[in-house]
């Protein structure tokens, strides 16, 4: 079984259903400072390290039902003159009603408007005000079989750096791709939709859940295939948008276009993209 790694209530789903996600920013963080966090992090005897935050790594707020919230992790990967663009998970932000809100390490706070987001691969798409800071690059190349990656996220309020090998790939059933890579690291709740990052420092993953010591995700070829298709329906988000890396290179690591699915929550909110309302989610069900 899985875990997601949500801090205010546990979810458990079948091993078929599991994703990641791993970015990394360039603002006074550079790939070396990761390198040597991942050392620092296989040299301790439980794999993982308090670290100062990556300053593009933010904890995430979902306000649900009556006065309780869910908590989790994401990471600015776009950036415009007005706007960020965070990816996180789907389920961390599943359950909200009222506000959703990010916070980033240097204490900028901003309220996040759900764009669009993927059941499959629990992955969803926050557009934000400016941050300061730099946002991540998506690698473009698929991890491979016992390379060592490392995830970061806020559990319960700490910050976390961890690391470990890539171990399996596996898929969410339904005939669909093995494009969830798993890592031989454990993720505390409330780690959902870190990153995983890879030795240079790029988004290796989205992470999402977590058993018997290791942690699943999204691979950074699923990220940006997700990105591109969020892109494709805001087409202002996509003119002013800047990445530290070539997206469509990254999602074409994904063989096929990207397709809307009846299992995917939209929130149409093309009005965000002008004014980034104060109420941060609206979802429509595609049935």
């Amino acid at each position: 079984m899985r875990i997601f790694c949500t801090q205010s209530l546990v979810r458990v789903v079948s091993l078929g259903f599991i994703l990641s996600l791993g970015l990394f920013a360039t603002n006074a963080w550079s790939a070396e400072q990761t390198l040597e966090e991942m050392r620092a992090s296989r040299a301790t005897t439980s794999g993982t390290k308090a670290a100062k935050p990556h300053p593009a790594v933010v904890r995430v707020k979902a306000q649900d039902r009556g006065s309780s919230f869910s908590f989790g992790t994401g990471t600015l990967i776009g950036r415009s003159d007005k706007h960020g663009l965070v990816i996180t998970n789907w389920h961390v932000v599943r359950d909200a009603v009222g506000k959703v809100s990010v916070v980033f390490p240097d204490g900028f706070t901003s309220t996040a408007t759900v764009l669009q987001v993927n059941k499959t691969w629990d992955l969803a798409a926050l557009l934000i005000w400016r941050p300061k800071v730099e946002p991540v690059a998506i690698s473009n190349q698929r991890p491979k079989q016992g390379e060592l990656l490392s995830i970061a996220g806020y559990g319960s309020g700490s910050y976390r750096f961890a690391s470990g090998k890539v171990v399996n790939w596996t898929s969410p059933g339904k005939k669909n791709p093995f494009d969830f890579v798993e890592v031989a690291v454990a993720a505390r709740n409330g780690d959902s939709g870190g990153p995983i990052f890879n030795m240079k420092g790029e988004l290796a993953g989205v992470l999402f859940g977590s058993a018997q010591g290791r942690t699943d995700g999204s691979y950074c070829g699923r990220v940006a295939w997700f990105v591109r298709g969020v892109l494709s329906r805001y087409e202002k988000v996509k003119a002013a948008m800047k990445f530290k890396a070539d997206l469509a290179q990254a999602a074409d690591l994904i063989p096929e276009p990207y397709v809307e699915e009846t299992e995917e929550t939209v929130a149409l909110v093309e009005s965000a993209v002008n004014d980034h309302p104060e109420s941060s989610l609206h979802e429509e069900e595609i049935e």
